[in-house]
Order: structure tokens, then C-alpha cells, then sequence
């Protein structure tokens, strides 16, 4: 049963990179498994559900790369800092998405698919972890690291939906500047440090060569 879960995961991302989200369905994917749909139901509920699970995997698995890159030939013999591994992190995560036409019309067409509520409780925790490591100027009390989260997720997929609709007068350098900009002015780091860790991450891309390869994958 698992195997049959993520042989169906394996082909929706193939299907929705190919094809975008729009065109591609159930039957497809149950044609190229030998499967029915209502097993694709039973597991995903629906094709927004699908698309969400694809999504994260593929950005987890990225985090993933980009973090063993950074060990490997960065912080191998530099004091880890948090801030600057999550400035590359989303500046790679964005730019995958602004660079590869594929990636761009997923990302478009699946923005209607209401992923809201599990990008929020990921976004919560990824505020948390700065918040331990940094104890953030933040109130404890009234849960404004919850506020934090979902203000930060829908401001930046604002950002990332305007970019990609053409929307904002802006330089992809800009609009990524700004996303990441934005993320630390939530969490009310200092200016000037803000500009160092965006000026560092940039020479950091540049200097480690990452890749950015067909169906969703960052090296």
C-alpha cells in the first residue's frame, strides 16, 4: 500500500511537470499505474490535495539538497548561521520557480487549490525554529508567531503570484531581494543585517554553482 501511494506521487509530479496542473488528471495517472481512481481518491481526496503533497515534497527535498550542499562546501569551515542557509534557501526555492517555465505554470494554475492550511503549519514551525534559535522580539502571550507565519505566507505567495502574472515592476533580483527582505522585517532583524545576509547568500549561489534540473529539482 505505501509503495502504490508514493509509485502515485512519483508520476503526479512527472504528469504536473509535464503538463502543467490544469492538464493534468486522475485517469492519467491511473492509466500510466494500471490503477483505478478511486484509489488516487482514497489516498489524495482530490487533485489540489495531490498537487499540495507533490509541492512540499519537492520543496523538502530541495531544502534537503541545499542544505547538504551548504555543509558540505560552505559551513564545512564556517559557523552555521541559520539566517543566511534560509536567505539561499528561499532565493533558490524562488528562483526555481521564476527560471523554469514548467515550474512557473504549476505553480500558477495550482495557486487556486487552497493549500493554505498546510503551507501555514509549516510556515509556523519554520517561524518557531528561528524563534529558539534567535529568541525573536515577539509576544509569546498573544500567539503572534502564529500571526507572523500566515501574514509571512501570504504576503510571499503575493509576491511570488504577482511576479509570475507580471504583475509588479520589478527585476527578478528585486522581487527576490524583497521576498527575503520582507521575511526578516517579520521577524524584526535589523536592517543592516538584513543587507548582509542578502548580499552573502547571493555570493554564496554564485560561488557553489547550484543546478536547477527538469521536474522540480534543485543541486
Amino acid at each position: 500500500m505505501a509503495n502504490q501511494r508514493e509509485n502515485i506521487l512519483i508520476v503526479a509530479t512527472q504528469l504536473f511537470y509535464e503538463q502543467g496542473y490544469d492538464n493534468t488528471y486522475f485517469y492519467q495517472i491511473a492509466d500510466h499505474l494500471n490503477i483505478t481512481k478511486p484509489l488516487i481518491s482514497y489516498y489524495f481526496k482530490s487533485k489540489s490535495h495531490l498537487a499540495q503533497e507533490v509541492s512540499e515534497r519537492y520543496t523538502l527535498s530541495n531544502k534537503n539538497n541545499i542544505a547538504l550542499r551548504l555543509y558540505q562546501d560552505y559551513f564545512n569551515h564556517q559557523k552555521y548561521d541559520l539566517q543566511l542557509s534560509t536567505a539561499i534557501e528561499i532565493r533558490l526555492q524562488d528562483t526555481l520557480t521564476y527560471t523554469d517555465s514548467k515550474v512557473k505554470s504549476f505553480v500558477q494554475e495550482s495557486a487556486n487549490g487552497n493549500f493554505e492550511d498546510i503551507y501555514f503549519s509549516n510556515y509556523k514551525s519554520f517561524f518557531k525554529i528561528h524563534d529558539r534559535q534567535y529568541g525573536l522580539n515577539i509576544n509569546h502571550d498573544n500567539d503572534e508567531i502564529s500571526l507572523l507565519a500566515r501574514g509571512f505566507f501570504a504576503a510571499s505567495m503575493a509576491i511570488r503570484l504577482g511576479f509570475l502574472n507580471q504583475e509588479l515592476n520589478c527585476s527578478m533580483e528585486e522581487c527576490l531581494d524583497y521576498t527575503i527582505e520582507l521575511l526578516f522585517r517579520f521577524m524584526r532583524i535589523d536592517e543592516n543585517r538584513i543587507a548582509e545576509i542578502i548580499n552573502a547568500s547571493k555570493s554564496i549561489i554564485a560561488a557553489l554553482n547550484f543546478e536547477f534540473k527538469p521536474y522540480f529539482i534543485i543541486n
